[in-house]
């Protein structure tokens, strides 16, 4: 992170105008533009592709056989009969996440294998990860020169103290002796206490440029930290004191703006870098190298950051439930309802699925909305889950091209707008995803109006009719609406 570099840790900013986007009762997500998404609302395959082959050029080349078993009965199905299937984006700037940079915890709040008993772990490095409080940041040495700080830093040291756990080192045998029993002897430090993370599922190679990321170089793995366990049953004054903690203490610089970052990890989770230390000719040993939380600030000049597009708007099966945990971002769970849980999406994965009339057409379908990872979001129950599906944030996407406006002369003399076949594939964006678009009033219907005179095609026709969009903003450019317009 620098040597006691100032910086600022404030939370992801306020979305203008936040609505909360409800469904319509549908099970999953699945707009008129493609029916076949309205299948994947379970049953769905995740294929994990090996190579590092582009995932959109493998399959539409046929580069994927899958042996599918229904009932009993297997068939092969060849890659020329896997369909891809269109699946929607929200193009909506309320929706959008800002770039977000990695800021790596200092080596303190870190703990080595020795410092505790193993024991003790529920895991390896891939599975879970340790943090640590140390003893300097005690809640006695809190006074008034924090002023209307002290309150909140107070309850946040405190609550720290009452969840972490005491460093126990494993017993070890002590030396000489004689006589039947054995003495053992062990250490404990009851200066610091220490928190126990779960990891997300995937786990990921690294391809970035890791020196402009901050990533450390020996690192081979990246995945993602979830917040501490304990986040979820905290009250209000508890929530507000980090998030006041949050956003303060790095412009005390210093320890302080150190302590920011930990609070970072604990309350919203952060991203962890492993190196894969071979121990066989096919296994080896995941090490952390460093924790990193997220902010909207640069750690250092020049640094790159981790930026999404447009969301996904896809079915329950394309987000298990099981792989979320709360958001406690509050800027992003006012988003919309589907903005109440998250997680992180494999890299080069496929999700499949079969059509009703499998047995008969042999067909099965495919999508590929984040060849490069991503984070998706869920609503925060499970039957919402079902009927509203997720959203699905892809790392490294464009905005530019989804915030084209349409011709409106053309559109106005009834030119053909363009199907999935038409989306011709390009570099990563090679995928029949670019420009199916969902309404951004409901979340559900094709958008095929658009707002004049800017252009941009955000409404179906039912919302345009019954919501008056020239009463808001365009959700793409922001720019009054004077009018809507038919695309053809």
């Amino acid at each position: 992170m620098g040597n006691n570099q100032t910086v600022a840790f404030c939370q992801t900013p306020p979305v203008s105008e936040p609505k909360q986007i409800e469904g319509v009762g549908r099970p999953s997500p699945a707009p008129a533009s493609d029916p076949s998404i309205r299948l994947a609302s379970s049953q769905v395959a995740f294929v994990i592709l090996p190579g590092s082959e582009d995932p959109a050029a493998l399959m539409r080349r046929g580069g994927l056989e899958v042996k599918w078993t229904r009932g009993g009965a297997a068939q092969t199905v060849p890659g020329h009969k896997l369909q891809e299937a269109c699946v929607p984006r929200a193009v909506d700037v309320n929706l959008l996440l800002p770039t977000l940079y990695l800021h790596f915890l200092a080596d303190d709040f870190l703990m080595q294998d020795r410092d505790i008993d193993l024991a003790l772990k529920s895991g390896n490095d891939n599975s879970e990860l340790i943090i640590a409080l140390p003893g300097s940041y005690d809640v006695e040495r809190v006074g008034d020169s924090f002023g209307c700080l002290a309150q909140h830093l107070a309850r946040v040291l405190t609550f720290l103290r009452a969840e972490g756990e005491i460093p126990v080192g494993g017993c070890s045998m002590k030396a000489g002796g004689f006589g039947p029993h054995s003495k053992y002897s062990c250490r404990v430090d009851d200066s610091r206490v220490y928190f126990s993370l779960k990891t997300a599922r995937p786990k990921s190679d690294i391809t970035l440029d890791k020196a402009s990321f901050g990533i450390p170089e020996a690192a081979d793995l990246y995945l993602f930290v979830h917040n501490h366990c304990s986040v979820e049953h905290m009250d209000e004054d508890e929530r507000s004191s980090f998030e006041a903690c949050i956003e303060q203490l790095p412009d005390e610089g210093g320890s302080l703006a150190n302590l920011a970052c930990f609070l970072k990890v604990f309350y919203e989770g952060g991203f962890a870098y492993n190196e894969r230390r071979v121990t066989g000719t096919k296994t080896y040993l995941p090490v952390n190298l460093g924790i990193a939380c997220m902010s909207v600030v640069p750690a250092f000049e020049g640094q790159t950051g981790i930026s999404t597009g447009y969301p996904f708007l896809v079915p329950s099966g394309f987000v298990p439930f099981a792989d979320t945990v709360p958001v406690t971002i509050r800027a992003i769970h006012q988003m919309s309802s589907r903005h109440h849980r998250y997680g992180l999406c494999f890299t080069r994965c496929v999700m499949v699925w079969a059509s009703d009339d499998f047995e008969q057409d042999g067909v099965l379908h495919y999508s590929i909305v984040a060849p490069h990872g991503g984070f998706f979001y869920a609503p925060a129950g499970l039957k919402d889950h079902r009927r509203l599906g997720g959203l699905v944030y892809a790392f490294g996407e464009a905005r530019s091209a989804l915030e084209a406006p349409e011709d409106l002369a053309t559109a106005a003399s009834g030119g053909a707008a363009p199907t999935c076949g038409d989306i011709a594939p390009g570099g990563g964006a090679g995928r029949a995803n670019e420009d199916r678009r969902v309404c951004t009033v409901c979340l559900d219907a094709e958008a095929t109006m658009a707002a004049v005179p800017c252009g941009h095609r955000a409404y179906c026709g039912a919302c345009a009719g019954a919501s008056a969009p020239t009463s808001r903003p365009c959700p793409v450019c922001r720019a009054a609406v004077a009018d809507v317009l038919r695309v053809y």
